[in-house]
């Protein structure tokens, strides 16, 4: 067993196994070491009888203190840890091409994710279950799979309002914490009571609410450390030791293997040597998310016929919903110049204030470190008033139910569009929770090496743009309000000066950025059945945030954890 010293946050790591017995042929393999495929690894493995190989393309994850230390977080997207897709401009953005990040690595998105920990909107599982037919995705049942995956950890000296549902929590796997008053940033009362003084309430995020403001986090942080905790320790940690398990990072699956339309293993690539290897399976499961699981299996002849003929690719099954629905949270980003009592990523990279805060939190697991620099946030459904005042056909928006918000609210104290030097920038952004028009992902070529083409048509629909328009406004009224003065010294973008309609949307153009959290590209009851197998496949399911039909109204970590164990249940069913 390894053991890193990170002072009072000792983290305790089991050896990850990197050599491949390979027998003759694995009872499952699952693509995509995520939140999802951990998930599955844990529960499948469950059985000692029952082989499993997980195969992941990223490189481990469990030494790198970037990864482990939650302010960190915001440096790791675009780095090795991250596939760095860019997409098609979008016709709405004036030809503005936001990135992209997905996790690659052990952990995937959880490993480089900002921790929000939320579930939102009940009415959406109910959707799930509705589109695919599963009655067990209903949130009344969903919340049981929620527990299942959860340990939450609610601080004694918080000096702040929140309401919070602890009985909708478990107590294993991921680790979820709200902040203690030491460890809330000056901006965060200020942003918590900007939007209380209009009318915000304070509601749980986590218990199947989906309109209110969730103060203090919750988030993926083990609290006894101050460590992320994400899918490798969650769930890898516990497992890496059993025998009929092998967990392999800097492996990529590039093609699903067939004899007919029976999937018998997947050819992989060892990136160290750049090999190409065959393994055998009884299953396989893709769970390499809403990019790469549609990419592979285009690669492999699974989706549009036409699409797969124009690149040579043979067909093996016509399923032509493959890459299309694809749905994400888009955000648009508003910058401050905050005052100096706020730590910022700026501040984080003056070397003698940054080796004062790893000593503290090396020492304690307290201090900036010890968070990722943003808990609080907002989510706002606006009136039908207010929709049918903004001149579009606002019929989609209307129709949502009522328990889902269309606008999310939320700060992070770093730059995340491109800040003068000196500047001690904090952003704030609106984002777009319940879209309408999605995207669509195809293959560039029929090589595996190169990148897909997202086309991800964000504010792609008439009341997409016009209730992202109104957020944006509504934010920067917000911003700009009294509440806000005493910690922000001046606004960087897109400057106070920027006040009509016309000039703001150009600034929304220019400010558009992904939450990051794509789905819905293999979606259940399109692509996949009841089984979360993919129709007209024998021994190929796809679970992750693929799979996802609807966005959640929130953050998204947590229901892919929960679909996965929910699949779980019914994988181990099936197949032991």
């Amino acid at each position: 067993m390894v053991k890193v010293n990170l002072g009072v946050a000792l983290v305790f790591l089991p050896p990850i196994r990197a050599i491949l017995t390979n027998p003759e042929v694995y009872d499952a393999i699952i693509v995509g070491g995520g939140p999802a495929g951990f998930v599955l690894a844990s529960r499948l493995s469950e059985n000692p009888d029952f082989k499993v190989l997980l195969l992941e393309n990223g490189p481990n994850t469990y030494t790198n203190e970037s990864i482990t230390t939650p302010r960190f977080g915001f440096q790791l997207q675009g780095t090795q840890f991250s596939w760095n897709f860019t997409s098609i401009p979008p016709v709405t953005l004036n030809g503005a091409a936001p990135p992209l990040y997905q996790g690659s690595g052990f952990g995937g998105g959880s490993a480089i994710n900002i921790m929000a920990y939320c579930r939102g909107a009940s009415s959406v599982f109910d959707e799930w279950a509705n589109i695919s037919g599963i009655e067990g995705l209903r949130w009344d049942n969903l919340v049981n799979y929620f527990e299942k995956s959860t340990n939450l950890f609610v601080p004694s000296d918080r000096d702040y309002e929140q309401t919070i549902d602890v009985q909708k929590f478990g107590d294993n796997h991921v680790d979820v914490s709200y902040e203690s008053t030491g460890q809330r940033l000056p901006i965060d009362d200020a942003f918590v009571n900007t939007w209380v003084s209009n009318g915000a309430k304070d509601v749980d995020l986590t218990s199947g609410d989906g309109i209110g403001m969730i103060v203090g986090g919750p988030h993926s942080i083990n609290a006894a450390n101050a460590t992320r905790s994400y899918a490798l320790p969650a769930y890898g940690f516990p497992i890496a030791g059993r025998p009929n398990l092998q967990l392999l990072h800097g492996h990529r699956a590039i093609k699903v293997n067939f004899e007919g339309t029976k999937v018998v293993g997947v050819d992989y690539v060892d990136i160290s040597s750049n090999k190409t290897y065959t393994v055998k399976s009884n299953e396989t499961v893709i769970s390499a998310g809403a990019v790469n699981s549609p990419r592979l299996l285009l690669l492999s002849g699974v989706g549009p016929r036409r699409h797969l003929g124009e690149l040579g690719i043979p067909v093996v099954v016509d399923s032509p919903e493959v890459g299309s629905n694809f749905l994400d949270h888009h955000y648009v980003v508003t910058m401050f110049n905050a005052t100096p009592d706020i730590i910022t990523g700026k501040q984080l990279e003056d070397p003698e204030l940054l080796a004062a805060f790893l000593a503290e939190y090396k020492e304690n697991a307290t201090g900036p470190l010890s968070t990722p620099g943003g808990s609080s946030y907002f989510a706002e459904r606006f009136s039908d008033e207010i929709l049918d005042s903004l001149g579009v056909n606002v019929t989609f928006p209307k129709s949502l139910p009522k328990d889902r918000p269309h606008v999310l609210y939320q700060y992070s104290s770093t730059a995340i569009l491109t800040a003068p030097k000196n500047i001690n920038a904090i952003s704030i952004f609106s984002a777009l929770v319940q879209p309408e028009a999605p995207g669509s992902l195809r293959l560039r070529n029929a090589d595996w090496r190169d990148d897909p083409l997202l086309d991800t048509n964000y504010f792609g629909s008439e009341s997409d743009m016009a209730a992202a328009l109104y957020g944006y406004k509504r934010l920067l009224a917000m911003m700009r309000s009294d509440t806000m003065r005493h910690v922000v010294v001046n606004e960087i973008y897109p400057g106070s000066n920027v006040t009509s309609d016309a000039d703001i949307k150009v600034a929304l153009m220019n400010a558009a950025r992904s939450f990051r959290h794509p789905a819905g590209t293999c979606a259940l009851g399109t692509v996949l059945d009841q089984s979360f197998r993919v129709k007209g496949m024998e021994n190929l399911r796809v679970i992750d945030s693929s799979a996802i039909p609807r966005l959640p109204t929130c953050h998204l970590q947590a229901s892919v954890y929960t679909l996965a164990e929910f699949a779980a249940t019914i994988l181990k069913d099936e197949l032991y």
